[in-house]
């Protein structure tokens, strides 16, 4: 086949991929066929505008336009036997229903947005892709993932992200970002599952290997982790063992990030221990200094001692911009 050949041969299987048989089919007919059950679309509607309607639906929908597969989403038929044979009036599909009531909704808001002014593209409409994306279920990724570990737990969960992730990357319909399944794990922690949390940021490694973000969350649950079942003293052993077998973890963002968590647990006099020992391993560090001194501030309710901390800090680091900046507010809140 020649370079000519082979252009023209893609082409031709290109139109014919945009064409449903029932559109390719219609096209031939001189009459305007009569529909029946039409309660969305207005019933004198062409064939040639009903089928880009029903397009854009399975593009919104990610659903197959090929001999149809995808018309059976909502409609009534069998793949085995012509589509000129099913009962495309049937309203047995529950589908079906839903799709009449997203269509009145999608034309409702159109007709809203003509109504606004200075809009930055005057003629971009809603539809069935805005909420979509290709998909047939609307729900961002997270509540997908929470409705699977409900279902079946972490499992579940994992199953359903791989499988969501192999069909869908790379394509606009879901957020395979890390921080998607970072912040699941994290929920997870919060809610005392800890073994399921840290299954779920090991996948998260597996797919974000070179993100110290990513290993920074599986450190935070490990801590939480030993702090719920032995305390304090338990957790700064874990982290002194994560130490010494990745030196990567020897920074103060660690114990500054456990830190915080603590407190906004509620657990303050721990947290403020964390920040001492932060400070102690990383004297020379901005951050321990930074987060002890606020946490006079915030958690001790101690202004003086905050900006004493700010004071002594720039008498050793003259200039630094931030402490700077911090200092000034909470002089600020002083006066």
């Amino acid at each position: 086949m020649t370079s000519r050949n082979l252009r023209e041969f893609v082409l031709i299987a290109g139109l014919l991929a945009v064409v449903s048989p029932e559109f390719a089919y219609s096209v031939q007919q001189q009459e305007q066929p009569e529909y029946s059950n039409l309660r969305v679309l207005p019933e004198g509607i062409s064939r040639r505008d009903l089928g880009r309607v029903m397009q854009q639906n399975l593009r919104g929908l990610g659903l197959p336009r090929r001999q149809s597969q995808g018309c059976l989403f909502c409609h009534v038929g069998d793949s085995e036997q012509p589509s000129g044979t099913w009962d495309w009036a049937s309203d047995r599909k529950p589908e079906k229903v839903k799709a009449r009531e997203m269509m009145e909704m999608v034309a409702e808001i159109n007709s809203r947005l003509a109504g606004l002014d200075d809009r930055i593209a005057p003629d971009l409409e809603v539809t069935c892709y805005t909420c979509h994306a290709g998909r047939t279920d609307p729900r961002p990724l997270p509540d997908v993932l929470a409705s699977s570990y409900e279902m079946g737990g972490v499992d579940s969960l994992t199953h359903t992200y791989r499988r969501l992730r192999n069909r869908y990357f790379g394509a606009d319909a879901y957020d395979f970002r890390s921080g998607v399944l970072s912040n699941i794990a994290i929920g997870l922690g919060d809610a005392g599952h800890y073994e399921d949390a840290l299954a779920v940021s090991a996948m998260n490694e597996e797919f974000f290997p070179e993100s110290m973000g990513v290993v920074g969350v599986t450190v935070l649950i490990r801590l939480e982790r030993e702090f719920a079942r032995f305390g304090l003293e338990a957790a700064f052993a874990e982290f002194g063992a994560l130490v010494s077998s990745n030196a990567a973890f020897a920074v103060p963002d660690v114990l500054d990030g456990f830190g915080w968590r603590l407190s906004r647990k509620d657990f303050n006099s721990e947290a403020l221990l964390v920040f001492d020992r932060n400070l102690e391993l990383f004297p020379d560090e901005y951050i321990p200094n930074e987060s002890r001194s606020d946490a006079y501030f915030f958690i001790e309710d101690d202004l003086e001692a905050a900006i004493a901390g700010f004071e002594s800090w720039l008498e050793r680091n003259p200039g630094h911009v931030m402490a700077t900046r911090r200092l000034a507010t909470l002089k600020a809140e002083r006066e």
